[in-house]
């Protein structure tokens, strides 16, 4: 629904008499639209520094040394060759070499393009954060090649987060088979591959430094994660502790063997080892990637808190526990992530417990705390409904200075397992599920601040198929809940779609949908037939800012579900930015 300025707004009284600030958020646009299509903003510090994640960025630098200027159907397309081979791109050939460079995406002979990069941004200014993306010192730049997504930052600045192992280029020479006469020539052929060395890990980012995360347990790189960051800090996540077997073992020993091996064929002569005819680099980096997309698989996942000097060195790391301890003989692959952890430093995250259906026993998972060596479990038993059909019993999101937890559990409402935010009070053991947009809505409650403020975002409407969301705060000291609408200025241009997180200043940052000009893979606007802009939904960071002594405005509302667009789907507006929040747990077991 579309809200505008009451017409009885303008009486003549209120014109003579002193009129008071309207709304009581302002909007701040920062500046990240530049950077990309679309942005999504993770956590703000008492700075109003907020930690923004970019998708699709603009302005990829393209390896040349990694173009097949040769190539018959790459050449038949580009529309100026020369150019192009010199690095001068006009914008249909930019296009067409990024389009190629995408379709062979995760190929050993191809560049390979982030995804998703990270910024801290201020008001006036933003700040890359590389993650482990290397930088050229030939081109002077950062070649935007590992997708890196940041969680969180404290107030001394430290960002937290997780990315992709740099990519390397090997030259390899192919091995070819000893000449069979005297007078067989042979030529040697040459390629480069583009390998990596670990697939995902946690890292710590303070100014121009960063700091590695590493898993307790780093065969083939290991895989970690970090997500939340307090005071002191202490930064939780999650890693490998230990490996299942000794598969991904002994297929690097393999790589890196170089006795050749018997094909069993006596009409052919031996020359290759057991890797193939590949440099060993390149083996090395399949074993990783065999991890990368199924950790579970092969390794066991634990919550890990790091502990940082104020310098950044990393000087320990706990390992956490898990909710439910398996007997030995149990072949499950339980785990635990920490997500958030406050100055007391009590974290909460997510672990799994068994439950058996029938003859089926799976895992499901639930919120919880981890206090002094104890695990805890924050939300009741689930009802039978919600325990038979759904894996997911609750999640915890943050924890504040206070021990107030913020999460959702799944509850049924009307036949349905709907998501529904809680508080729950460490110091009483009392949970909260506060009323939110409708009974049927689903709600997310992503942050919590230590004046007691939940953010997050819910369903606005009780349509079937793309439910539009809206940013939510929630007092829970008040018992106060408001849809972020009601507390921005009626006329403004942006549906917040989400609350993403919020200080103790309590300014939010938040997810924004607007209209606004197209661009192209530069960023350059795209115009149409008649030189007009191009106007397209787009997804932005904003931050919302208290006005002192403002109030709610009141504003006409207009029923306009038909609409073609207000608010946002939670189809894609959601399902992007939970792909950033969340961008590796699909492959393990969150």
């Amino acid at each position: 629904m579309t809200k505008t300025r009451l017409a009885a707004a303008l009486s003549l009284a209120l014109m003579v008499a002193p009129i008071s600030q309207a709304a009581k958020y302002r909007i701040v646009e920062l500046p990240v639209a530049d950077e990309g299509r679309n942005n999504f903003p993770s956590a703000i510090n008492e700075d109003g520094d907020i930690t923004v994640n970019v998708k699709s960025p603009y302005n990829v630098p393209i390896d040349l040394d990694l173009i097949d200027f040769e190539s018959e159907n790459l050449m038949s397309v580009l529309t100026d060759i020369e150019s192009a081979r010199n690095g001068n791109f006009n914008s249909t050939d930019y296009e067409i070499l990024l389009a190629f460079i995408g379709s062979v995406a995760g190929s050993q002979f191809t560049q390979q393009i982030a995804n998703t990069i990270s910024f801290l941004a201020a008001e006036n200014e933003t700040s890359y954060i590389s993650g482990f993306d290397p930088w050229s010192e030939q081109d002077n730049k950062f070649y935007n090649s590992t997708t890196t997504v940041v969680k969180d930052i404290n107030d001394s600045g430290f960002a937290v987060g997780s990315g992709e192992g740099s990519y390397n280029k090997v030259d390899y020479t192919f091995k070819l088979p000893p000449p069979t006469t005297e007078d067989e020539v042979t030529v040697e052929v040459e390629a480069t591959f583009v390998v990596k060395e670990f697939g995902t890990k946690g890292f710590v980012s303070h100014g121009n430094t960063i700091i590695d995360l590493p898993a307790p347990s780093l065969i083939a790189g290991g895989f970690s994660e970090a997500n939340g960051i307090n005071e002191s800090n202490q930064v939780v996540g999650s890693g490998t502790t230990l490996f299942l077997s000794d598969t991904l073992q002994t297929a690097i020993t393999n790589c890196a063997s170089e006795d050749i091996v018997d094909d069993e064929n006596e009409a052919t002569v031996d020359y290759l080892p057991l890797r193939g005819n590949v440099p060993v680099e390149s083996c090395i980096s399949k074993v990783v990637s065999l991890l990368t997309n199924s950790v579970s698989t092969y390794a066991q996942l634990r919550g890990l808190i790091w502990q940082l000097d104020d310098q950044g060195n990393l000087l320990d790391t706990t390992v956490l526990g898990l909710l439910h301890e398996p007997e030995e003989d149990d072949t499950l692959k339980y785990s635990s992530q920490a997500v958030a952890i406050n100055d007391n430093g009590i974290a909460v995250g997510n672990s799994n417990i068994p439950h058996t259906l029938g003859t089926q026993t799976f895992l499901q998972n639930y919120a919880v705390i981890f206090h002094n060596g104890a695990v805890i479990n924050i939300t009741p038993e689930p009802d039978s409904d919600v325990q038979r059909t759904s894996r997911i019993i609750s999640s915890a999101k943050d924890i504040n200075n206070n021990n107030l937890v913020t999460g959702t559990q799944v509850k049924r409402v009307n036949g349905v397992n709907r998501s529904k935010f809680f508080v729950y009070d460490m110091n009483l053991s009392e949970l909260t599920l506060p009323t939110d947009f409708f009974l049927g809505s689903e709600s997310v409650a992503l942050d919590i601040n230590n004046n007691g403020l939940v953010v997050g975002y819910g369903e606005i409407d009780a349509s079937l198929t793309g439910r539009r969301t809206e940013g939510f705060l929630y007092d829970h000291t008040a018992k106060q809940f408001n849809g972020l609408s009601e507390l921005i200025s009626c006329d403004s241009p942006y549906k917040i779609v989400q609350a993403n997180a919020i200080n103790d200043k309590d300014e939010i940052a938040a997810t924004a949908l607007y209209r606004g000009p197209s661009r192209d893979s530069r960023g350059e606007v795209v115009l149409d037939s008649t030189g007009s802009e191009v106007i397209v939904d787009l997804v932005t960071t904003v931050k919302l800012v208290p006005i002192v002594g403002g109030e709610i405005e009141s504003c006409e509302v207009i029923d306009d579900i038909n609409r073609e667009r207000q608010g946002g789907s939670l189809t894609w507006i959601i399902g992007l930015s939970l792909l950033l929040l969340g961008w590796r747990r699909s492959k393990n077991t969150f």
